[in-house]
C-alpha cells in the first residue's frame, strides 16, 4: 500500500464513520485507524528506497560519465600516437580529451543535481503528506476526546 493509499483510507474511514447526532463528532473504529497508520508506517520506507534509487542511479551515471571521459582520453590519446608523433597532433588531442572531461563533468553535475531536486521534491512530498495524516489524526483523538458540548447542556437542563 502507498502512502497515499493510507491517507485515502484514513480520510475515508472518517468520512463514513458515525456521527453523533447534532455534532461534528465521530465514532471512529481503532482497530481500522490503527491498521491504516501501520500501513502508512510500512509505506514509508518504500518511499525512502525511491529516493535512495534516485541517488544511486546518480553515482551510476556520474561513473558513466567519467569512465566515458577516461576512454575518450584514451583513445584521443592513442590516435594522436598513431597518426604522427607530432607535438601538434598530441596537444589538439589532450586539448579536446580536456573538453569532453570538462563537458562529462559538468553534466554529471547536472545530472546530480537534477538527483538532487527530486529527491528534495519527495521528501518534501512525504513530509507534507505526514503533517495533514498527523493532524487528521490529532483531530479525530481530540474529536473522541472531548464530551459533545450540547449533550453535557441538555444533561444539565434535565437535572435542573
Amino acid at each position: 500500500m502507498t502512502i497515499h493509499e493510507a491517507i485515502d483510507r484514513l480520510e475515508y474511514l472518517i468520512a463514513h464513520s458515525r456521527q453523533i447526532p447534532l455534532t461534528r463528532t465521530v465514532v471512529i473504529d481503532q482497530e481500522q485507524v490503527l491498521a491504516s497508520i501501520d500501513d502508512l508506517r510500512l509505506s514509508l520506507p518504500d518511499e525512502i528506497k525511491q529516493a535512495r534509487w534516485t541517488l544511486q542511479e546518480q553515482q551510476r551515471l556520474l561513473s558513466e560519465a567519467q569512465a566515458e571521459a577516461a576512454r575518450t582520453i584514451t583513445r584521443a590519446s592513442e590516435r594522436a600516437q598513431t597518426m604522427m608523433g607530432q607535438q601538434e597532433l598530441i596537444k589538439r588531442a589532450e586539448k579536446q580529451a580536456e573538453t569532453v572531461l570538462r563537458d562529462a563533468s559538468a553534466r554529471a553535475e547536472e545530472i546530480r543535481r537534477a538527483a538532487d531536486r527530486y529527491a528534495w521534491d519527495v521528501m518534501q512530498s512525504l513530509e507534507a503528506q505526514l503533517l495533514r495524516t498527523v493532524a487528521t489524526v490529532k483531530k479525530g483523538v481530540e474529536a473522541l476526546r472531548t464530551p459533545p458540548v450540547k449533550e453535557v447542556e441538555l444533561s444539565s437542563q434535565r437535572r435542573a
